[in-house]
C-alpha cells in the first residue's frame, strides 16, 4: 500500500494483484513487486516470481521484498533472477536514485478497496506506533525482522493523514508488536479515544471497535493497564498463550481483563515448539475453565511452530508425532481454526481427556473430519486399535510417519502385517483417501496455518 503511494505521487499507473493472474502477465510492465509474507510460502513466492518475469524487460525491475525475503533471502536469489529487498523499507534510496523512505508514506487505501478479493477487516484504518518488541522469544521472527524497540510515527497524525486523503473510516487496527510495552502506553490510548474510537463510540450507526492485530502480551497486563484498554473499544482481545510458564501471568491477565467488562477473548495457542501434546491439552482446557469460572467466552486458534528455515512445513519437534501433528490439522479443518470454549464442542473436536485426545489424533483423517459419516468405521478402528500395545502403538505411529509419502505405500504396508489390519483404515487397498468436499484438502502441501 505505501509503495503504491509512492509511484502514483510520482505519477505512475498501479495495478494491485494477489498471486498469479495471466491477464496481468500478458501485459509488459516497468516494474512488478512481489511482497512474500511468512518463511514457508517462499516456495510459492519464487513460482511466482517466476510466473512474472517474462512481463519485465530486465530482471532487475522485478523486485521482491517482505518477511520471507528478508528472514531467508538466499532461498530466493539462488532461484530465481530478481532484486531482493531484505529489511524494511524505511531508508532513502531503497527503490532508486531519489526515492523516499518509503515506510513513511501514507498506505494507499484505494488498492484494496477497488479489487475483487475481500480483505479483512474491512473499512479500516492500518496504523502502527511501535516497532520492535522488548521480548526475544526463540520461536519469534521479530527480534530478526525488527531487532529494537522504538517509535514510529505519531498515530493522531497518521490518522489525519489518512482522512485528508481517502476519508473517514469505521475501525482501527494497529499492528503494532507489543503495545503494551510501550512507556507512552497511557498517552497512545489517549488518543485512540481522542480521535474516535472511545469505549461506545459510533459512527453511522454502527459500532467503532480498536484491533491490536498483534495482540497484547497478557505478561503486561495489570489491573490499571485493563482499566486502561476498557475505556476504548478493544475488539476482539488478542492474548497469546505459548507455553505453560506463561499460566500464571495469562490467567491474572485473562481475570484481570475480565473484572474491565471485556466478555470475549481470542487467544492462539502454540504447539510443536518445547512443549507435548499433554501441555497442549492442559493449556486448551484452561480456556475453558476460565469461561466457566469468570462468565466470559475464551476462543483458542492453535497455531503450529514452524521453524524460521523450514520451507516445507513438515517440522516435528522431539515431544511430538507426525500424527499428532497430523490429526490436529485435520480437528482444525473441520473447526475452521477455532477452539469454541463451549464444553461440549471441545469434547466432541478434542475429547473428553487427555487420553481420548490421543486416541483422537490417532484416527484416520476422514474419521477425524467427517465423524459422523464415519462412526461405524471409527468404532471398527477403535477397536483395532486398542488392542496394540503402549509400545506397539508407538510402533505404529512411526510406520504411519514412514506412510506419509506418495509412492510405494502398498509394498510398504505389507511389511508391516501386524498392523495392517489398522493400516486398511487409514490406506483402503494402499490408497490415500480422496475428499469430495472441496474445502478439505488434508495433503501435505496444505498451508493453512499462520506460522
Amino acid at each position: 500500500m505505501k509503495i503504491s503511494t509512492y509511484h502514483k505521487d510520482r505519477g505512475d499507473s498501479v495495478t494491485f494483484a494477489r498471486g498469479m493472474v495471466a491477464d496481468l502477465k500478458a501485459q509488459r510492465w516497468e516494474r512488478i513487486y512481489v511482497s512474500s509474507l511468512f518463511t514457508y510460502e517462499l516456495p510459492r513466492t519464487v513460482r511466482t516470481i517466476k510466473y512474472y518475469a517474462p512481463s519485465v524487460d530486465d530482471p532487475s525491475d522485478l523486485i521482491v521484498g517482505g518477511i520471507g525475503a528478508t528472514l531467508l533471502p538466499d532461498y530466493i536469489t539462488q532461484r530465481v533472477d530478481c532484486t531482493v529487498i531484505d529489511g524494511q523499507l524505511n531508508r532513502t534510496g531503497m527503490l532508486g536514485p531519489g526515492s523516499p523512505a518509503v515506510d513513511k508514506c501514507v498506505p494507499d487505501y484505494d488498492i484494496i478497496d477497488s479489487v475483487r478479493w475481500d480483505y479483512k477487516p474491512e473499512d479500516s484504518y492500518f496504523c502502527r506506533v511501535t516497532n520492535g518488541c522488548i521480548r526475544t522469544c526463540k520461536f519469534c521472527a521479530v527480534p530478526k525482522l525488527e531487532p529494537r524497540f522504538g517509535y514510529r510515527k505519531d498515530l493522531a497524525r497518521q490518522l489525519k493523514e489518512v482522512r485528508n486523503r481517502f476519508g473517514e473510516r469505521q475501525h482501527l487496527v494497529l499492528l503494532d508488536n507489543n503495545i503494551l510495552a510501550s512507556d507512552r502506553l497511557n498517552s497512545i490510548i489517549a488518543s485512540i479515544g481522542t480521535e474516535g474510537f472511545r469505549a461506545g463510540a459510533v459512527r453511522n450507526g454502527r459500532m467503532r471497535t480498536v484491533d491490536f492485530n498483534q495482540g497484547i502480551d497478557a505478561r503486561l497486563v495489570t489491573r490499571e493497564v485493563a482499566r486502561l484498554l476498557a475505556s476504548i473499544r478493544l475488539k476482539p482481545v488478542r492474548l497469546a498463550f505459548d507455553h505453560d510458564g506463561m499460566e500464571d501471568a495469562y490467567r491474572r491477565a485473562v481475570t484481570y481483563l475480565a473484572a474491565a467488562g471485556f466478555t470475549k477473548f481470542t487467544t492462539y495457542v502454540m504447539f510443536n515448539f518445547r512443549d507435548d501434546p499433554a501441555s497442549l491439552y492442559r493449556r486448551l482446557s484452561i480456556n475453558l475453565e476460565l469461561s466457566r469460572k469468570l462468565g466470559i467466552q475464551v476462543s483458542a486458534f492453535p497455531m503450529r511452530y514452524i521453524p524460521i528455515e523450514d520451507v516445507t512445513r513438515g517440522y516435528v519437534s522431539p515431544r511430538w508425532r507426525w500424527r499428532y501433528l497430523r490429526g490436529i490439522q485435520c480437528v482444525l479443518h473441520a473447526t475452521h481454526g477455532i477452539v469454541s470454549p463451549n464444553p461440549e464442542f471441545f469434547s466432541a473436536a478434542f475429547g473428553g481427556s487427555y487420553a481420548e485426545f490421543l486416541e483422537l489424533l490417532c484416527m484416520p483423517d476422514h474419521y477425524i473430519i467427517y465423524r459422523e459419516r464415519y462412526a461405524d468405521q471409527a468404532t471398527q478402528w477403535r477397536t483395532s486399535f486398542r488392542k496394540l500395545s503402549e509400545s506397539s502403538r508407538e510402533e505404529f505411529l512411526s510406520v504411519l510417519q514412514q506412510l506419509n509419502k506418495p509412492r510405494g505405500r502398498r509394498k510398504d504396508i505389507d511389511a508391516h502385517p501386524p498392523y495392517r489390519d489398522v493400516l486398511e483404515h487409514y490406506y483402503p487397498n494402499g490408497e490415500v483417501i480422496r475428499f469430495d468436499d472441496d474445502r478439505v484438502r488434508c495433503n501435505e502441501t496444505r498451508r493453512n496455518a499462520p506460522c
